[in-house]
């Protein structure tokens, strides 16, 4: 009976005793989330040089409290040559790195011209340009006239080929962003706005302060830990020793060790408890995000840009984002983010800067866009959206197509691509004819050049589905028509998809039509050709193309063959050939007479 009474007794003091120790440990070492935790959020002031004392925004965006004693340790840290040192070489190797990346963009389209796996490896390792040098010397220009006067750095402004909105600043000065970002945008301000945000992140020196703030949180858990290890081995050894003498004075010797061993877990939990988790990697933290929110809106303002369009261009890329999350995966359109983002721009617009904009409104008002932010920006819809097709982005896709077309709509290809979407996602009788809408507007406006023959192939295969053999004539000339004009694009060579074209002239009424592959004739290891030029071509026009393909041109014309050389071309070649050299001399013949006898001593003649 007395043990049963011994047992409650000796877990009840164990409990009071490890209470009693975390307590100690707590206030010794203001472990968060314990009793005794000083709490200071206050950010140390900045140095001299510009960088961040802060280490904030190195622990991820949740802004981490340090205890006053951590904050003597870290400012001692700081001064540390060894420290220094590694701050130093850290952020050349991140400039170096910079500089490699910056090398392999700009030669990247030698290698997205290869071969197509390899070029796809380049593209998701690192990244394409936009191959557009009217759109890129467009952004470069704008993105110089926002750099400050009086900043050291030097800027380079680029577009990255990805459908997937995205910025990024370089430590070298160089600022990427993508064609899916930049096409989410309606006007210059807009525009003026991002590239402004990250000039804003290399003036403030964000990312070398997020590298020295790593190395500096890095080197104070070093330090913490082994403040730890040395509070855990001496919490450990008393609690040890303490249970035992409770375990002993409870229940004798057979409950001594019981407590020594609940006596050292209560060291190693307080010693794993003082050890905070060591830094992790994250994008700009809200702190340097809202500095450069900031910063980007000053730059714009002082060069005439209407910062009210900032909140309009957060508002669209939260509807891309709503109607397709993949749209997020470039961190810059994550609803969080975007969120965050926008209240404050919002707080700045109606306190800080409330003023200034409405004296700037009444003086000579505030840019939207300039003229030629819409010329320019139709093309890259255009191919943003046919990219964003590519990777199945139907969404984003259909909206640069269509924003496209009303910027240019005398753009076939635009057509072509906004024909393609709506028929891939369609699923109404009305969404067809949307989808040949397109596509004939498309034929429409490529009459001329003939650039796109899937045109009359899409054309073709919508009157095949309709079942009229009324437009069996019609759906054979197109069909011929997309091959005759793939043939002239394609220097002779035949669509790939050859069998099914037959097997689509068969559904027309047709099975005799046939055209033969072009061949391909090697000249490796074999003697100059020598090829007597011709005064005329057959025609390539397009109209000529079609018309010889589909028979219209049959009553007048007569199969193509060299014409014969006019008076004036005759007289052109013989001017034009080298005048036969002339003849040698003919030799004087030698006349030779019968032979005499001559006295002797007579010289010989």
């Amino acid at each position: 009976m007395h043990r049963l009474y011994r047992a409650p007794a000796f877990f009840l003091v164990s409990l009071l005793l490890l209470i009693t120790l975390t307590s100690f440990a707590s206030a010794q070492f203001g472990l968060p989330g314990l009793k005794g935790q000083k709490k200071d959020s206050a950010e140390p002031s900045r140095p001299a040089d510009g960088s961040s004392n802060s280490i904030s925004c190195a622990s991820g965006s949740q802004s981490a409290e340090y205890t006053e004693k951590d904050k003597k340790l870290l400012a001692e840290i700081t001064q540390r040559p060894a420290v220094q040192e590694k701050i130093r070489q850290t952020w050349e190797e991140q400039r170096q790195t910079d500089m490699n990346k910056a090398y392999v963009r700009n030669r990247s389209s030698e290698f997205t011209n290869s071969d197509p796996t390899k070029a796809f490896e380049y593209r998701v390792s690192f990244g394409q340009l936009y191959d557009s040098p009217s759109q890129q010397r467009y952004v470069n220009s704008l993105g110089q006239q926002l750099v400050p006067a009086d900043s050291p750095n030097v800027y380079s402004f680029k577009l990255l080929f990805d459908p997937v909105p995205s910025a990024e600043s370089l430590s070298t000065g160089s600022v990427y962003v993508s064609t899916g970002l930049v096409a989410a945008l309606d006007n210059e301000a807009q525009l003026s706005y991002v590239l402004a945000h990250e000039i804003a992140h290399v003036e403030r020196k964000h990312l070398y302060n997020i590298l020295r703030n790593q190395i500096l949180d890095e080197e104070l858990d070093k330090e913490r830990q082994a403040q730890a290890e040395r509070s855990r081995q001496k919490a450990s050894i008393f609690g040890a020793l303490a249970g035992a003498a409770i375990g002993g004075a409870v229940g004798g010797g057979s409950w001594a060790g019981l407590g020594a061993a609940i006596g050292g877990m209560s060291g190693y939990a307080i010693g794993t408890a003082a050890f905070r988790n060591k830094f992790q990697r994250t994008e700009w933290c809200k702190l340097y995000e809202d500095e450069a929110d900031e910063t980007g809106l000053k730059i714009m303002l002082d060069r005439g840009y209407d910062a009210r369009e900032i909140p309009r261009l957060y508002t669209r890329l939260n509807g891309l984002v709503s109607r397709d999350a993949r749209v997020a995966l470039g961190f810059v359109a994550q609803p969080e983010r975007v969120r965050e983002r926008t209240a404050n721009v919002q707080n700045l617009l109606s306190s800080t800067y409330k003023a200034d904009i409405e004296q700037r409104l009444q003086s000579g008002g505030l840019k939207g866009s300039g003229p030629d932010f819409a010329l320019l920006m139709s093309a890259l819809k255009r191919d943003n959206g046919i990219l964003a097709l590519d990777y199945d982005l139907f969404a984003m896709a259909r909206d640069n197509l269509e924003e496209a077309a009303n910027l240019r709509s005398n753009d076939p290809r635009v057509h072509y691509y906004l024909g393609r979407v709506i028929a891939m996602t369609g699923r109404t009788p009305a969404d067809a004819q949307a989808a040949i809408a397109a596509f004939q507007r498309g034929m429409r406006y490529d009459a001329q050049r003939g650039e796109y023959p899937e045109l009359h192939l899409e054309n073709a295969l919508y009157l095949i589905s309709q079942n009229n053999p009324a437009n069996q004539p019609e759906i054979q000339s197109e069909l011929k028509t997309y091959v005759a004009l793939y043939q002239r694009n394609h220097a002779g060579g035949l669509p790939p998809n050859m069998p099914i074209i037959y097997d689509d002239f068969l559904l027309a009424g047709d099975s005799s039509w046939y055209i033969p592959p072009a061949v391909v004739v090697s000249t490796k290891n074999v003697d100059a050709i020598y090829v007597t030029p011709v005064a005329a071509a057959p025609p390539t026009a397009t109209g000529d193309v079609v018309g010889r393909a589909t028979g219209r041109m049959a009553e007048q014309a007569t199969p193509w063959a060299p014409p014969p050389p006019s008076a004036s071309h005759a007289a052109a070649a013989l001017a034009a050939e080298p005048a036969p050299a002339p003849a040698p001399p003919a030799a004087t013949p030698v006349k030779r007479t019968t032979p005499t006898t001559r006295p002797k001593g007579t010289p010989r003649p």
